[in-house]
């Protein structure tokens, strides 16, 4: 059993939450630089009203050169658990530090909307409890710079968000509800989670597991007198919440 908890992969995310991963990316751009000040990244909820219950993902702010993100290149600007539920929007709060460096000249570039209250993009996703989820914005350097006529250029963000659910979870219960013992959630590979049973519900969860096909096996302790229990071809499909149900367990 000490070998299994130790190739406990479960991510940390609490009940009730999703973990949530926002990456930045460019298409390609004939510029040598473009330079956009990241400053917050935050969520809006469905069921919020305007300009309220924004959740801060707490995103590495500073300045990134967007044509170093391109050809499939990208970079991790937030990483955080979040209440499950559905959100509608991402918002992407930007300093005045952009610039764009083309021709040997660089250029301080502005944001004509969107620095104070942040550029509102379409999400409209719901997240599952015990998934970990990665937002990908696409950042369209080359469409996002307009050209002034006073030889200048202005920022007008071009950004296309895709949503990727990268894991799946695995809950149930056990009876007798007060056992103590140990969970194992197992792949083909045998790349093994583990998790322990609430004493008090008899629960267990598994978060952030990849899909797989998987063998669940419940090891109660050796004082409660109960049996293992073995579940098979347990399946996990990405975005999604397998549940197992009540699972009996017997006396030896």
């Amino acid at each position: 059993m000490a070998g299994f908890v130790a190739c406990n992969n479960d991510n940390n995310s609490a009940p009730g939450q999703s973990t949530v991963k926002i990456h930045l990316t460019d298409a390609p751009a004939d510029y040598s630089e473009v330079n956009v000040d990241v400053q917050a990244i935050t969520l809006m909820p469905s069921d919020s009203t305007e300009g309220t219950t924004e959740i801060d993902l707490g995103a590495h702010a500073g300045v990134y050169n967007l044509l170093d993100l391109t050809n499939g290149l990208d970079t991790l600007l937030a990483n955080k658990n979040i209440p499950s539920g559905k959100y509608s929007q991402i918002r992407v709060k930007l300093g005045t530090d952009n610039t764009l460096v083309v021709n040997g000249n660089t250029y301080s570039i502005k944001v004509p909307s969107g620095s104070s209250s942040g550029l509102k993009l379409q999400l409209n996703a719901d997240f599952v409890e015990g998934v970990t989820y990665n937002i990908l914005l696409d950042f369209d350097a080359a469409r996002s710079i307009v050209a002034l006529g006073n030889g200048g250029f202005n920022l007008k963000p071009v950004i296309r968000v895709s949503t990727d659910a990268t894991s799946g979870s695995i809950k149930g219960s056990v009876t007798p509800t007060n056992t103590e013992g140990v969970v194992f959630a197992i792949s083909p590979s045998m790349d093994t989670l583990s998790t322990y049973l609430d004493t008090v519900s008899g629960s267990f969860m598994f978060r952030g597991v990849p899909a797989d096909i998987y063998r669940v096996e419940i090891d109660p302790s050796t004082t409660s007198g109960l049996s293992n229990k073995e579940v098979s071809n347990v399946k996990v499909v990405n975005g999604q919440e397998t549940d197992l149900g009540t699972i009996d367990l017997t006396a030896q």
